[in-house]
């Protein structure tokens, strides 16, 4: 009897183990089939326990934890210092040259009263300070025309500085532009700091260029009010930042656009985009509401670089967080039309994906280099894209009926129970913004991508076929703000 109780309880603890090793199996592919990492998801589902249910929270919390025992952490172990930055984004060495007909302005006062008098073809010019602006919005007054535009400028970035409160220039006569300025949100509440320019309405052709623009939660928001839409605007050489995670639970989007159509956004610096409240979610630009034919091209991202990657950041999108249809331009069924994202580089998103595309319709994604993100996902029906010749790690991911067309993408998968990002075996130093070639691609596409005759990330224009944001042999450091081969054995010398 004995004999045959010992049988039974070994035969049961056999069937016990199979069983839950075959549980655990299954949770184990059920987690690899997301994409995600075995210690990003557990963050992730950390995360969500802890706001939807916080007594469960505590009990699994420990179980969590020892999933990333292992993790292998990418980050940007150096500190961007603006002072210093010469590579993408705003320079200094943009400068303009002042005319006789120019308004010369030198304090806030004389600057909102400028603004309203300015004539088409007419400069403000602001010299040399700080100007503060207590006023809940910077109005404008006339409308400029496509000879004669207004222009709104300093001599030469870093010379002004307008420490502004609530939502900075409304924009909402065509013909405006902006250039030279550094933008900075003086708010004690971060839901007070909301944009830096609001281009709304009849703002046709307004251009930002070669701005700073730092602590706000929309530094550029774009809307169309009634039946009149901001169309044909140009964002470009700016750099866009937040020197801490934004306690709001608004949208927080360096670049949001609604309505808007024939947008072109291109060789911008966007960084520190964190959100700390509300659903702890960002993006670093969109496109969305309707709108068609917007290009981002050229940028670089990187959501987390001197702000600690602790909350869930995505890179470039064409769709955004949606919106309901009624909401939308004409009520389109989709949220971009036509759009292009190309030749960007989105680095150190790691807990989420570099590219979303969400219910846009013939969209374009080539050309681009994600490093440390969950790669690029295509969501909803709405959506069809063409993805091809991009180089990331993680994975291109159609979700909920999608319809993607792949061609010539280098696709890396992180390592799952580390989260290591395995592009480091291709380039010299990832982690940094160095992506030049350890060594030549063993076999490279034969065919060109739709986007090969645009000028690519480091300015060339391409003469061969090509994977990636770039397209000559070597790659160009100097917009990273590198000036050396710098490699990853520099991690042990660089602070972060």
């Amino acid at each position: 009897m004995v004999a045959i109780l010992k049988r039974y309880f070994i035969i049961i603890g056999a069937l016990a183990n199979i069983f839950m090793a075959v549980i655990v199996a299954v949770v184990l592919l059920k987690v690899y089939s997301t994409g995600l990492s075995l210690p990003l998801f557990s963050e992730k589902v950390k995360n969500n326990l802890q706001v939807n249910q916080p007594n469960l929270y505590r009990i699994v919390a420990p179980i969590l934890n020892t999933m990333s025992y292992f993790e292998v952490e990418n980050y940007y172990f150096r500190q961007i210092d603006l002072a210093n930055w010469s590579g993408t984004g705003a320079n200094k060495k943009s400068t303009y040259q002042s005319r006789l007909e120019d308004i010369y302005v030198s304090n806030a006062s004389e600057l909102l009263t400028a603004l309203k008098k300015v004539k088409p073809g007419q400069t403000v010019l602001l010299l040399p300070g700080k100007y503060k602006i207590n006023q809940a919005s910077i109005q404008i007054g006339n409308s400029g025309t496509s000879h004669f535009p207004i222009k709104v400028t300093a001599a030469s970035l870093g010379t002004v500085k307008l420490l502004i409160k609530g939502e900075g220039f409304v924009v909402n006569k065509p013909y405006w532009q902006f250039s030279n300025l550094h933008l900075i949100g003086n708010c004690k509440s971060h839901t007070q700091c909301e944009h830096a320019f609001h281009v709304v309405g009849k703002a046709q052709h307004t251009v930002i260029k070669n701005n700073i623009m730092q602590d706000f939660n929309a530094m550029i928001k774009v809307n169309g009010v009634s039946d009149s839409y901001p169309d044909y605007g140009r964002v470009q050489h700016n750099t866009f930042f937040n020197t801490s995670p934004r306690k709001t639970a608004n949208p927080v989007t360096p670049f949001d656009l609604m309505h808007a159509s024939y947008w072109q956004v291109s060789d911008n610096f966007i960084f520190d985009i964190q959100k700390s409240a509300g659903d702890k979610v960002s993006y670093a630009a969109f496109f969305k509401g309707g709108s068609e034919q917007g290009v981002f091209e050229r940028n670089l991202v990187i959501c987390a670089a001197n702000l600690s990657d602790d909350y869930t950041a995505l890179g470039l999108s064409l769709g955004g967080g949606g919106s309901l249809q009624q909401h939308r331009r004409n009520q389109n069924s989709a949220e971009h039309v036509g759009g292009v994202i190309r030749h960007n580089i989105i680095m150190h998103c790691s807990n989420d994906v570099g590219i979303y595309v969400n219910r846009s319709r013939n969209s374009l994604i080539a050309h681009n280099t994600l490093y440390n993100t969950l790669g690029i996902d295509v969501r909803y029906p709405e959506s069809t894209a063409n993805v091809e010749h991009n180089i990331l790690s993680g994975r291109i991911k159609n979700r909920d009926n999608a319809t993607i067309i792949q061609a010539n993408n280098l696709i890396e998968n992180r390592n799952f129970l580390t989260g290591k990002d395995t592009l480091s075996n291709y380039f010299v130093a990832p982690d940094i913004g160095n992506f030049s070639w350890k060594k030549p691609l063993e076999s490279l596409p034969r065919d060109k991508s739709s986007a090969e005759y645009s000028i690519d990330f480091c300015q060339n224009l391409p003469s061969k076929p090509y994977v990636g944001a770039y397209s000559s042999d070597s790659f160009c450091t100097y917009q990273l703000n590198l000036t050396s081969q710098t490699n990853s054995n520099d991690r042990d010398r660089l602070v972060r």
